[in-house]
Protein backbone atom coordinates (compact mmCIF):
# COMPACT_ATOMS: atom_id res chain seq x y z
CA UNK A 1 0.00 0.00 0.00
CA UNK A 2 1.31 3.33 -1.21
CA UNK A 3 1.39 6.87 1.38
CA UNK A 4 -1.50 8.06 -0.39
CA UNK A 5 -3.78 5.15 0.15
CA UNK A 6 -3.12 5.18 4.00
CA UNK A 7 -3.88 9.45 3.77
CA UNK A 8 -6.75 8.71 2.23
CA UNK A 9 -7.95 5.58 4.54
CA UNK A 10 -7.05 7.91 7.37
CA UNK A 11 -9.74 10.52 6.31
CA UNK A 12 -12.38 8.36 5.34
CA UNK A 13 -11.90 7.04 8.58
CA UNK A 14 -12.30 10.73 10.03
CA UNK A 15 -8.79 10.92 11.39
CA UNK A 16 -7.79 14.07 8.75
CA UNK A 17 -5.27 15.46 11.98
CA UNK A 18 -3.33 12.09 12.00
CA UNK A 19 -3.37 11.62 8.00
CA UNK A 20 -2.36 15.39 8.10
CA UNK A 21 0.64 14.96 9.78
CA UNK A 22 1.39 11.61 8.17
CA UNK A 23 1.65 13.78 5.22
CA UNK A 24 3.89 16.53 5.94
CA UNK A 25 6.40 13.79 7.75
CA UNK A 26 6.15 12.32 4.62
CA UNK A 27 7.28 15.37 2.38
CA UNK A 28 9.60 16.04 5.28
CA UNK A 29 11.54 12.68 4.75
CA UNK A 30 11.11 12.82 8.92
CA UNK A 31 9.26 9.36 9.21
CA UNK A 32 13.02 7.39 9.67
CA UNK A 33 14.32 9.22 12.53
CA UNK A 34 11.65 7.55 14.54
CA UNK A 35 10.69 4.18 15.72
CA UNK A 36 7.48 2.88 14.58
CA UNK A 37 6.11 3.05 18.29
CA UNK A 38 7.25 6.70 18.42
CA UNK A 39 5.78 7.63 15.17
CA UNK A 40 2.26 5.65 16.23
CA UNK A 41 2.01 7.67 19.31
CA UNK A 42 3.17 11.03 17.75
CA UNK A 43 -0.17 10.30 15.35
CA UNK A 44 -1.93 9.31 17.58
CA UNK A 45 -1.33 12.14 20.07
CA UNK A 46 -1.78 14.66 17.38
CA UNK A 47 -4.93 13.03 16.72
CA UNK A 48 -6.33 13.42 20.25
CA UNK A 49 -4.91 17.33 20.84
CA UNK A 50 -6.76 18.20 17.59
CA UNK A 51 -10.46 16.20 18.98
CA UNK A 52 -9.71 17.94 22.17
CA UNK A 53 -9.32 21.68 20.27
CA UNK A 54 -12.11 21.26 18.18
CA UNK A 55 -14.32 19.70 20.91
CA UNK A 56 -13.28 23.07 23.35
CA UNK A 57 -13.96 25.34 20.31
CA UNK A 58 -17.45 23.78 19.75
CA UNK A 59 -18.49 24.16 23.44
CA UNK A 60 -16.74 27.73 23.85
CA UNK A 61 -19.01 28.86 20.09
CA UNK A 62 -22.25 26.55 21.64
CA UNK A 63 -21.90 28.62 25.22
CA UNK A 64 -22.89 32.01 23.25
CA UNK A 65 -20.80 34.28 25.21
CA UNK A 66 -20.87 38.12 24.33
CA UNK A 67 -17.11 38.75 25.24
CA UNK A 68 -13.81 37.07 25.51
CA UNK A 69 -13.55 36.61 29.03
CA UNK A 70 -11.07 34.62 30.90
CA UNK A 71 -10.03 34.03 34.58
CA UNK A 72 -6.68 35.55 34.33
CA UNK A 73 -7.82 38.36 33.13
CA UNK A 74 -10.21 39.36 35.93
CA UNK A 75 -9.77 42.43 37.73
CA UNK A 76 -9.37 42.62 41.24
CA UNK A 77 -9.02 45.90 42.35
CA UNK A 78 -10.15 47.20 45.52
CA UNK A 79 -13.54 49.21 44.67
CA UNK A 80 -14.76 45.81 43.11
CA UNK A 81 -14.77 44.00 46.35
CA UNK A 82 -13.89 40.75 45.26
CA UNK A 83 -12.16 38.09 46.78
CA UNK A 84 -9.25 36.96 44.89
CA UNK A 85 -8.90 33.51 46.93
CA UNK A 86 -12.80 33.19 46.72
CA UNK A 87 -12.59 33.73 43.27
CA UNK A 88 -9.66 31.82 42.48
CA UNK A 89 -11.63 28.89 44.28
CA UNK A 90 -14.36 29.06 42.07
CA UNK A 91 -12.68 28.72 39.14
CA UNK A 92 -11.58 25.08 40.09
CA UNK A 93 -15.17 24.20 39.18
CA UNK A 94 -15.39 21.91 42.11
CA UNK A 95 -19.11 23.54 43.05
CA UNK A 96 -20.37 21.50 39.71
CA UNK A 97 -19.05 18.10 40.85
CA UNK A 98 -20.79 19.28 43.94
CA UNK A 99 -24.02 19.89 42.20
CA UNK A 100 -24.17 23.74 43.88
CA UNK A 101 -25.11 26.58 42.40
CA UNK A 102 -23.33 30.37 42.41
CA UNK A 103 -24.91 33.36 42.56
CA UNK A 104 -23.53 36.74 41.46
CA UNK A 105 -24.66 39.49 42.56
CA UNK A 106 -23.80 43.38 42.79
CA UNK A 107 -25.11 46.71 41.76
CA UNK A 108 -24.81 47.36 37.77
CA UNK A 109 -21.90 47.38 35.85
CA UNK A 110 -19.91 46.05 38.46
CA UNK A 111 -18.81 43.26 36.26
CA UNK A 112 -21.62 40.28 37.30
CA UNK A 113 -21.71 38.97 33.38
CA UNK A 114 -17.83 39.39 32.87
CA UNK A 115 -17.27 36.54 35.94
CA UNK A 116 -19.98 34.80 35.41
CA UNK A 117 -18.92 34.23 31.09
CA UNK A 118 -14.99 33.94 33.09
CA UNK A 119 -16.38 31.03 34.57
CA UNK A 120 -18.36 29.39 31.86
CA UNK A 121 -15.16 29.70 29.62
CA UNK A 122 -13.39 27.86 32.56
CA UNK A 123 -16.03 25.43 31.96
CA UNK A 124 -15.82 24.99 28.57
CA UNK A 125 -11.81 24.63 29.07
CA UNK A 126 -12.11 22.12 31.37
CA UNK A 127 -14.96 20.32 28.66
CA UNK A 128 -18.64 20.94 30.61
CA UNK A 129 -21.07 21.84 28.59
CA UNK A 130 -21.93 25.96 29.25
CA UNK A 131 -24.40 27.82 28.30
CA UNK A 132 -24.24 31.61 28.94
CA UNK A 133 -27.93 33.23 29.06
CA UNK A 134 -29.72 36.32 31.76
CA UNK A 135 -31.92 35.23 34.07
CA UNK A 136 -34.88 36.30 32.68
CA UNK A 137 -34.17 34.51 29.23
CA UNK A 138 -33.66 31.51 30.89
CA UNK A 139 -37.11 31.39 33.12
CA UNK A 140 -38.86 32.26 30.10
CA UNK A 141 -37.21 29.32 28.04
CA UNK A 142 -37.79 27.30 31.00
CA UNK A 143 -41.43 27.88 31.32
CA UNK A 144 -42.08 27.71 27.51
CA UNK A 145 -40.62 23.94 27.46
CA UNK A 146 -42.80 23.23 30.39
CA UNK A 147 -45.86 24.18 28.17
CA UNK A 148 -44.33 21.93 25.38
CA UNK A 149 -43.10 19.07 27.34
CA UNK A 150 -39.10 19.47 27.26
CA UNK A 151 -38.45 20.76 30.61
CA UNK A 152 -36.85 17.52 32.00
CA UNK A 153 -34.88 17.45 28.35
CA UNK A 154 -34.05 21.47 29.18
CA UNK A 155 -32.42 20.86 32.79
CA UNK A 156 -30.14 18.27 31.28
Amino acid sequence: MNNNQTVEKLKQMRLGAMAQLHLQHIKDNRIDKVTADEYLALLIDHQWEDRQNRKIERLLKQAGFKQQANLADVNYTQNRNLDKNMFTRLGTLDFITRKENIILTGASGVGKSYLAQALGHQGCMMEYKTIYTNTARLFKKLKLSKVDGTYLKELG
